[in-house]
């Protein structure tokens, strides 16, 4: 149903934030600001494949670097996606040749995809564009150097009021850059910044700090103020909660998982296979 008024508007976003806690963006041209036509609406979208881009690919699709998020049916994950109003729980790099590097509370691990598969519900790929194969093979050697360094639980610990907190920077949905500001402002006084020398990482940290050192950095914020929903989020179509250096693009489902499953089949939707097209993009629900 169209909204009629700015002010309408901003009630209904106002009590959308309230409500789901997601961040979302009214765009408002000056005309719009004082006219009395339909005003489009975005949310950040929560699915991991929001409309119809739902693609399934297999190993063989993959290229070294590409973020692989991942989420499981148990309480911690459950937690996890609940806190950061996000699908995922957790995100690693895959390093080619079969292998994934992650951080996990064991600490920093490469493991093969298939048993990082094993241990998934669902898990599917959003690629960094124009990562060059020096730049991905220094990914692969910051994971081989970082192999067996500690799980970051103060991190984690501190990031958890910051997860809940940073929701009120969503307040003013008509400006992108004070959200940003906000955001940013809450980290520096809730979280620690980086020293450059950091011996233990969550997993979102491990993976930012990864592509920082590789000289590709997927955002500009410190890499223990992003969480894996956030790095979701800034992928292609959706809203960012903090500002992604170029906007990630959807590779494709490895593991569907048992909802997305189900979904499909319940709207009787076939599984598009293999890798996506120039033209493919992420669609975001709108409100119109």
């Amino acid at each position: 149903m169209p909204l009629r008024s700015p002010s309408a508007t901003c009630l209904f976003a106002l009590l959308s934030v309230f409500l789901t806690g997601c961040t979302m963006d009214v765009g408002l041209s000056d005309r719009e600001k004082h006219s009395i036509n339909p005003v489009n609406v975005q949310f950040q979208s929560l699915s991991s494949a929001p409309g119809k881009t739902l693609r399934e690919i297999n190993q063989a699709d993959l290229q070294e670097g590409d973020l692989l998020f991942s989420s499981t049916i148990g309480l911690k994950s459950l937690g996890i996606r609940i806190l950061s109003t996000s699908s995922v729980s957790h995100v690693a790099v895959y390093i080619g040749e079969g292998q994934v590097a992650e951080a996990v509370g064991e600490g920093v691990q490469i493991i093969s995809l298939k048993d990082a598969l094993t241990h998934s519900d669902k898990m599917f790929a959003l690629r960094i564009p124009d990562l060059t194969p020096e730049q991905a093979s220094q990914i692969r050697q910051f994971a081989s150097q970082k192999a067996g360094s500690r799980y970051n639980y103060l991190g984690i610990a501190e990031m958890v009021p910051f997860m809940m907190t940073k929701q009120l920077c969503s307040l003013n949905p008509f400006s992108a850059d004070f959200r940003q500001q906000c955001v940013q402002g809450l980290a520096a006084a809730q979280l620690k910044s980086p020293t450059g020398a950091e011996s233990s990482y969550f997993c979102s940290e491990f993976v930012i700090a990864a592509f920082e050192n590789a000289g590709h950095p997927l955002t500009l914020a410190a890499p223990g103020w992003v969480s894996p929903g956030d790095l979701l989020h800034m992928r292609e179509g959706d809203i960012a909660t903090l500002a992604p250096s170029k906007a990630l693009v959807y590779v494709g489902h490895i593991k569907p998982g048992i909802y997305l499953r189900s979904r499909a089949l319940a709207k009787n939707q076939p599984i598009a296979t293999g890798q996506p097209s120039s033209t493919d993009q992420i669609s975001s629900p709108i409100i119109k």
